[in-house]
């Protein structure tokens, strides 16, 4: 009877160390934000509430919600003399995107989807500024945008929000 029951709470304390944890993170189809002052709210359509505080006037409801979300580089840039910058994001109807170099003349930006099938492809001459992307024919959903040379070379790929 002992060995079953250290056998059974092996298994438990085994099942607990080596778990799966997932992360908080919300797809939602709406949400806002708003500053008045030092009072901050946001919100998201369709999250799971997880706690309700109530008072005889104000009723809180807290959730998982996603912070605002910057463009995040997928891996370090291959050189170290370029800064890109891309914004903002997320975005709804265009972005901008800004390249410091030196040493690079003509790049190519590729945007592709969730499915990594390329959606936008367009040489750019760094000597024009920065170039503005239009996204209106894009659907709401997350995009990899690549920067390359003239070579062919990839300088970076970052995660783009379309909203």
């Amino acid at each position: 009877m002992k060995k079953i029951l250290l056998i059974i709470i092996a298994l438990i304390i085994g099942g607990v160390a080596y778990s799966q944890t997932i992360s908080s993170y919300v797809v939602a189809s709406a949400g806002e934000s708003a500053e008045n002052g030092n009072i901050s709210i946001s919100w998201t359509l369709g999250e799971v509430a997880v706690e309700t505080l109530e008072s005889s006037s104000i009723t809180l409801t807290q959730g998982f919600q996603q912070g605002y979300f910057e463009i995040t580089s997928i891996d370090e840039s291959i050189t170290g003399n370029i800064t890109l910058k891309v914004y903002p994001n997320p975005a709804a109807e265009f972005i901008w995107v800004a390249m410091e170099t030196v040493d690079i003349k003509v790049a190519t930006i590729e945007i592709f989807d969730i499915d990594g099938k390329r959606v936008y492809n367009q040489k750019w001459h760094l000597i024009d500024g920065e170039k503005q992307i239009l996204l209106n024919g894009f659907s709401a959903s997350q995009y990899i945008l690549r920067v390359s040379d003239e070579t062919g070379k990839v300088l970076q790929n970052l995660k783009l929000i379309k909203r």
